[in-house]
C-alpha cells in the first residue's frame, strides 16, 4: 500500500534531496554516491514518519518538518569563542564547526599514540581498504528514518582505529558547535576498538548562540556512530546534548561487541526544541557487558526523546540500564527502551529502570520499557515509575529548617544525578554532574 505523504512533507524530502546532489557533484567516491543515491529512494518513498508510526507516536517532527535545513560551509570561529565549552580537565580535543571537522580548532592528531588513528571518515577509505567495509551497516542504519537522513547527506565526520591492547590516557573530546540558523549539521562517524583496547570518548553539542543571526536560533544535529569492540576492548562514553532550545537533535548509534568487551555510555540531554537519541546493541559474543544511563532534563515546550534497543545473542550477557528525566512546564518527555534475548542466549541478566520526576501538573512523560525473552535460563526485569515529589520529603527537610524551595532543588538535583554516577573517571564524572546541576539552575530560578 503506497504510503501518503502530504505536500509539506513532499516539499522537505524534496529540499533534502536537492541538497544531496549539491554534495555528490562535489564527491569522487563511487561508493558513497551509491549510498547517497540508496538513501534518497528510501526517503522519496518512505518520507519522514509520522504520529501514526508506532515508533514516533510521542514525538511529533512537525517543527522539523516545516524548516528545511541546508548544509552551508562552516563559519569561522575562534579559539577564543570555544574556550567557554572546553572541559576543565585535560582531554585530546577534535572540534566540529557546523558539521564540518575544523583541524585549526583541534589538537594536533599527528601525534596520537602508536596504535591510534583518526581521520576523517571522507578519507577512511584509505585507512579501511575496502570502502564497502565502511558502509557495511548501511541496511541497518536505513531502518531508522535519520539513519536514512544520514546517509544521503554524508558529508563529513570521524573514523578512529585502536590497534589490539591500544589505549589512551586522555579522554577524546569531540566538540560540536552549531554556529548558523537553519544549518543542517551531518555527521557520521566509525570507531573501531581491537583486541583489548581502552577508549574513553566525550562528546558534547553546543550552540554558539552570539554567531546567530537575528532570531533564527534554530539548526539541526543529524548523527550516525558506528561502534565496533573486538574481545575483551573496553569502552566509556559520555554524550552531553546541551544546544539552544531552538535546535532539533537526533542521534543513531549502532554498537557491535565481541566476547568479554564492556561498553559504558552515559547520556545527558539538556538543550533542544526536539531531541532523540537511540542506541542500537548487538551482543554477539559470550560475557559481555554492556551499562546504559541517562539523565534528561526538559522545560518549556521541549521534547526529549531517549530509547534503546538491546540484543542478547550470546550466553552470559549482562545488560544495566538507569533513566531519569526531569520535566517541568509543558515539556514532554519519552523512552522506549526494548531488551531482547535470543534462544542461543542463557545467563543473560537484563535489567532496565526508567524514573521520571514531573515538576509540574502539564508536563507529560511517555514511557514504554519492553522485554523479549526466547532464552529459558535468564533473569530480566524492566519498571517504570512516574510522578511529583513526595511532600513527605519536603516536609522531611522543611522540619529542619530548609526552606521550601530550597528542599525541592535538592531533592530534584538528587534524583537526576543518580545516573551519572555509572560515570567511572572522577573528572568526567564530576565536569557532568556540574552541567547537569547548571541546568537545574535555570528551572529552579
Amino acid at each position: 500500500m503506497q504510503r501518503k505523504i502530504s505536500p509539506v512533507v513532499k516539499q522537505a524530502v524534496a529540499h533534502y534531496i536537492a541538497q544531496s546532489e549539491l554534495l555528490t557533484e562535489q564527491c569522487n567516491s563511487a561508493a558513497l554516491q551509491q549510498v547517497r543515491k540508496q538513501a534518497q529512494a528510501l526517503l522519496t518513498e518512505q518520507a519522514f514518519p509520522t504520529q501514526r508510526d508506532e515508533n514516533w507516536q510521542y514525538t511529533r517532527l512537525t517543527g522539523f518538518v516545516q524548516n528545511h535545513f541546508d548544509i552551508k560551509p562552516a563559519l569561522p570561529v575562534t579559539s577564543e569563542q570555544i574556550r567557554q565549552f572546553m572541559p576543565d580537565f585535560p582531554v585530546i580535543m577534535v572540534v566540529f564547526v557546523d558539521g564540518w571537522f575544523n583541524e585549526g580548532l583541534s589538537d594536533d592528531l599527528e601525534s596520537l599514540p602508536n596504535g591510534v588513528i583518526y581521520e576523517s571518515f571522507r578519507d577512511a577509505a584509505d585507512i579501511v581498504g575496502e570502502s564497502s567495509k565502511l558502509y557495511e551497516r548501511e541496511e541497518e542504519i536505513n531502518k531508522e528514518p535519520f539513519g536514512v537522513l544520514n546517509s544521503l547527506l554524508l558529508a563529513d565526520g570521524f573514523y578512529l582505529q585502536l590497534a589490539n591492547n591500544a589505549s589512551l590516557e586522555l579522554p577524546f573530546f569531540v566538540l560540536h558547535i552549531q554556529t548558523r540558523g537553519n544549518q543542517m549539521s551531518n555527521v557520521r562517524n566509525r570507531i573501531e576498538l581491537g583486541e583489548n583496547a581502552e577508549l574513553t570518548l566525550v562528546e558534547r553539542y553546543v550552540s554558539l548562540v552570539e554567531a546567530f543571526e537575528g532570531d533564527n536560533l534554530n539548526a539541526c544535529t543529524n548523527v550516525v556512530t558506528e561502534i565496533e569492540l573486538a574481545k575483551y576492548a573496553r569502552f566509556k562514553q559520555v554524550v552531553m546534548q546541551e544546544q539552544n532550545d531552538n535546535a532539533f537533535y537526533f542521534n543513531n548509534q549502532f554498537i557491535e561487541q565481541a566476547d568479554n568487551s564492556n561498553f559504558n555510555t552515559f547520556y545527558g540531554a539538556l538543550g533542544s526544541q526536539l531531541s532523540r537519541h537511540q542506541n542500537h546493541i548487538f551482543m554477539n559474543g559470550e560475557y559481555i557487558e554492556s551499562q546504559q544511563n541517562s539523565a534528561c532534563l526538559a522545560k518549556d515546550k521541549q521534547t526529549v526523546d531517549s530509547r534503546t534497543d538491546t540484543q542478547h545473542n550470546d550466553v552470559w550477557g549482562n545488560s544495566q540500564q538507569l533513566h531519569k528525566y526531569v520535566l517541568t512546564d509543558s515539556a514532554v518527555g519519552v523512552f522506549n527502551g526494548m531488551i531482547r534475548v535470543d534462544q542461543k542466549a542463557q545467563k543473560t541478566d537484563g535489567q532496565m529502570d526508567n524514573k521520571n520526576l514531573l515538576l509540574s501538573d502539564v508536563a507529560k512523560m511517555d514511557t514504554k520499557p519492553q522485554l523479549e525473552i526466547y532464552a529459558d535460563d535468564v533473569k530480566c526485569s524492566h519498571g517504570s515509575a512516574s510522578g511529583q515529589i513526595d511532600k513527605n520529603q519536603i516536609f522531611y527537610l522543611q522540619a529542619r529548617g530548609i526552606r521550601r524551595a530550597e528542599a525541592i532543588k535538592m531533592i530534584t538535583h538528587a534524583f537526576l544525578l543518580e545516573p551519572a554516577e555509572s560515570i567511572t573517571n572522577d573528572k568526567v564524572r564530576h565536569w557532568v554532574t556540574n552541567r547537569l546541576s547548571a541546568g537545574l539552575a535555570s528551572i529552579h530560578q
